[in-house]
């Protein structure tokens, strides 16, 4: 999927934040303070013309940071075969580690002398591709905004519903707990659902702590998987499990009035023996401790997810209600 906005793109989050950079490692004056005032890497090194370094950082807006030299070090401008090869090498990175949004600005406009069409057409071009990540291009300025109005109109017609991110939250201690957990997850991305788990979503060198953080507040609904096992990690703040409920029970402040964020599903025979402390006020989901998934209760769990109402429709009144006489109230 593919968004159009104005603004920066250090302003909203995202898993993968593209800086547009030189080949020798330069950014602009604006990039290089948005950088140093969030205490982000701006020493950069040699990049290779048309290419992506790649890096993973703890910063609470992404999870990794994509420097685009996407301008020629020699003071040599962009042109389409070199954005053509940055959106290729992004597209490959997204689909290989499971990226969710992009962020990203119109490359090879600016020092790279390019228009916001030109740049835009041709990295849309490959980012069409990719059905399971949404680039949000970020126009800096009113007038490349503008620029794209008609581009805008294009992808309103044809965008599809966005698939929900779901963070899934569960104790891992139990083998055969985690094995079904990881069932559901791939059961709920086949239903559209951007389900996230850290078997498929944390890697090697993340900042555990700052992962959480970011898909508890990336997420569009938080389904917490409760056991025996998790009550206790959570009621007693112990292992990852006490670190998410940490940042949830912050989150769920945050949210004010809202409701629908966090589902909690009961893997237990008994409600109490499954909901922490914090969650035993909200209405739960009891799956009990069957291994198999049911059909039914897995549809009206989609559909949570999705915010669709599951309520039957409201039919006619039969004949003989409508051929009855109507009781009058006393007054």
């Amino acid at each position: 999927m593919i968004k159009i906005t104005q603004g920066s793109i250090f302003e909203n989050k995202c898993d993968l934040l593209v800086i547009p950079c030189s080949s020798g490692g330069s950014v602009t004056s604006s990039v290089f303070s948005e950088l140093q005032s969030r205490r982000l890497p701006t020493e950069l090194g040699t990049i290779p013309y048309g290419s992506v370094h790649f890096r993973n950082v703890q910063y609470e807006n992404a999870s990794v940071l994509a420097y685009a030299a996407s301008v020629y070090g020699g003071g040599r401008g962009s042109d389409s075969n070199t954005l053509s090869n940055i959106a290729k090498e992004i597209v490959t990175y997204c689909q290989s580690n499971q990226i969710s949004r992009v962020n990203i600005p119109l490359l090879g406009t600016g020092a790279g002398g390019m228009t916001p069409g030109e740049s835009f057409e041709v990295m849309r071009g490959h980012f069409e591709k990719d059905q399971s990540t949404t680039y949000v291009f970020y126009c800096f300025t009113s007038d490349a905004f503008r620029n794209l109005a008609v581009k805008r109109e294009e992808i309103d017609e044809v965008e599809e519903d966005e698939h929900p991110r779901v963070f899934i939250s569960y104790a891992g201690n139990d083998k055969e707990n985690a094995l079904w957990v990881k069932k559901l997850a791939m059961t709920l991305r086949e239903c559209g659902v951007d389900a996230r788990l850290d078997q498929y979503h944390l890697k090697p060198g993340y900042d555990l702590p700052q992962w959480m953080t970011n898909e508890v507040i990336m997420a569009d609904k938080i389904l917490l998987v409760c056991d025996s096992f998790y009550m206790e990690k959570a009621d007693f703040r112990k292992g990852g499990v006490g670190w998410e409920t940490m940042i949830i029970q912050g989150d769920m402040l945050a949210q004010g009035d809202t409701k629908t964020k966090y589902i909690a599903l009961v893997r237990e025979e008994q409600i109490e023996k499954a909901l922490p402390i914090y969650m035993r006020s909200k209405y739960a989901l009891n799956w009990g401790k069957k291994e198999q998934i049911d059909e039914q209760a897995l549809k009206d769990l989609v559909l949570l997810l999705y915010d669709r109402d599951n309520e039957p429709p409201l039919g006619n009144a039969p004949t003989y209600v409508k051929s009855s006489k109507k009781i009058l109230s006393k007054q």
